[in-house]
């Protein structure tokens, strides 16, 4: 049996996402913007990467990095960088998958949640160059700091985000739902969400 792979018609159909809070994803995306998809243990920031990546352009490379198979090229335009712990560092791993995204120079760089490679040390060497969509674990309200934890990432790095997806998981019924969408804003050296929808 395969595995599924979500469309945008099925968040709306399943009320995981609004018409409009898919129209905001899109234009951003079109726009080649930075997104962060934050939400906590199965709340669906997978299932939610992927129906997104539909709204990208067929003729548009996508470098998906995961690690040991866990995403599939579900689309003609997916290039899948897989990584895990071998005997090499974090960093020397992370080198290699950065010289895999210069040498694919993908139109969008996806990293679903990884503990394997080094995410500062790529953001810090990549994110001018590639726009990204990346999730998160987040387990208390406290987004920001949630985020800069769980990704271990300065708020100059974050600052260069536009927009965060906060996923919810209702744990009595276990639906799954975009909660909110934010705009990251910076205010002096202070970054601050601002909610869109």
């Amino acid at each position: 049996m395969g595995v599924y792979i979500f469309t945008p018609e099925d968040l709306l159909r399943y009320g995981t996402i609004s018409k409009h809070q898919l129209e905001v994803i899109e234009e951003t995306i079109l726009k080649k913007e930075d997104i962060l998809v934050v939400g906590t243990s199965r709340a669906g920031k997978t299932k939610l990467i992927e129906a997104i990546i539909h709204l990208i352009p067929d003729e548009w490379k996508i470098a998906v990095v995961t690690a040991y198979g866990e995403f599939k090229p579900f689309k003609k335009n997916i290039h899948v960088i897989d990584t895990e712990f071998n005997q090499k560092s974090t960093k020397h791993r992370t080198q290699e998958v950065i010289d895999k995204i210069r040498n694919l120079n993908p139109d969008y760089v996806v990293i679903d949640t990884l503990h394997t490679i080094d995410i500062p040390y790529l953001l810090d060497k990549i994110i001018d160059d590639y726009p990204f969509i990346i999730s998160s674990l987040v387990i208390s309200r406290g987004l920001l700091e949630e985020i800069k934890h769980w990704l271990k990432i300065d708020d100059r790095t974050l600052g260069r985000f536009e927009l965060i997806i906060e996923l919810y998981r209702d744990i009595k019924t276990g639906l799954r739902k975009v909660n909110a969408i934010y705009k990251v804003v910076k205010k002096g050296e202070k970054i601050e969400l601002e909610k869109m929808i």
